[in-house]
């Protein structure tokens, strides 16, 4: 079944801090970020819906001073959902809605070990351009990836 992306609704409140909360280091308060998030990036903080039921969500954003650069600040898929193409579906989501806003490249991070993830956004363009240790913490280590939206990258390889 084909998830349906729409926009995030206040309703979707609960169903999405229990996904945050089921994918964040412990003690981390999923219902202010989510509480936050919904109200600065609420044209481009997007949910996968699947009979109903929330499935996925993510959220993009433009970097303040630099609204030519977007970032994927949140991509989460439920576990009974993963593999069935919600992630793809929403990653190819906040990336249109984020070149429409204007965005020439978009990153953004994730956990070296999460092949399943870097496959995911290998398929959507993004190449691994920085790995930092400790990027958020201790453990939390991270690889950045890239996205170019100009095509300008597409050119060089095929040159």
């Amino acid at each position: 079944m084909e998830p349906t992306i729409r926009g995030y609704l206040d309703e979707d409140f609960p169903a999405v801090c229990a996904l945050e909360r089921e994918n964040s280091p412990k003690g981390c308060k999923s219902e202010v970020f989510i509480r936050q998030a919904g109200v600065l990036f609420s044209d481009t903080f997007l949910v996968a819906e699947c009979g109903g039921e929330v499935a996925g969500y993510t959220i993009g954003a433009l970097v303040q001073h630099r609204q030519t650069t977007g970032w994927i600040v949140r991509l989460v898929v439920a576990e009974r959902y993963r593999r069935r193409g919600f992630g793809e579906s929403l990653v190819a989501a906040v990336v249109a809605d984020l070149r429409e806003r204007g965005a020439y490249e978009v990153y953004l991070s994730v956990a070296p070990e999460n092949q399943a993830a870097r496959a995911l956004y290998a398929r959507h363009g993004f190449l691994e351009t920085d790995f930092f240790p400790a990027y958020f913490g201790e453990g939390g280590d991270r690889c950045i990836l890239r996205r170019d939206l100009t095509g300008r990258e597409d050119l060089i390889c095929s040159g």
